[in-house]
């Protein structure tokens, strides 16, 4: 008859690790899981501009992601289309339940500024006055 030998080569129990490797799974099921709540939708029609200097932001909560496209329009992230009047309601109230609100704005990099301006401006009329510009980052 064999004997099973432990960790240290004596004769004892052998381990177990099958419920160690399911806790892995799940943790790591978990993180995949909470790492997508975090995000949001990206509209693959917006070509987000390249900056040297651009820094990645670390407070993701109280943001309001708006698009602005080419032709001046503004949708917010569920492909609805905003008037300026809307869209300064819209941050507005968000304000009113969170102090801390920011304007994450996605323009197309192909956008006049006049109509960064307008979206900008109808956030700080609106008491949000920190503008998130979504850049991509270069390597340099």
């Amino acid at each position: 008859m064999a004997k099973e030998n432990d960790l240290f080569g004596g004769p004892g129990l052998k381990a177990d690790l099958s419920p160690m490797i399911d806790l892995v799974f799940l943790l790591l099921i978990f993180f995949m899981v909470a790492a997508n709540i975090i995000t949001f939708p990206k509209d693959p029609n917006i070509i987000i501009p390249v900056a040297s200097d651009s820094k990645v932001p670390t407070l993701v909560e109280g943001r309001i992601v708006i698009n602005v496209y080419v032709d001046g329009t503004v949708k917010d992230v569920e492909g609805n289309t905003l008037s300026i009047p809307d869209l300064r309601q819209r941050i507005s109230t968000a304000r009113a339940t969170n102090p801390n609100t920011r304007l994450h704005l996605r323009a197309h990099k192909a956008v006049p500024y006049k109509h960064i301006q307008t979206v900008s401006r109808a956030s700080a009329e609106a008491g949000v006055p920190t503008v998130i510009f979504s850049t991509y980052q270069t390597s340099n």
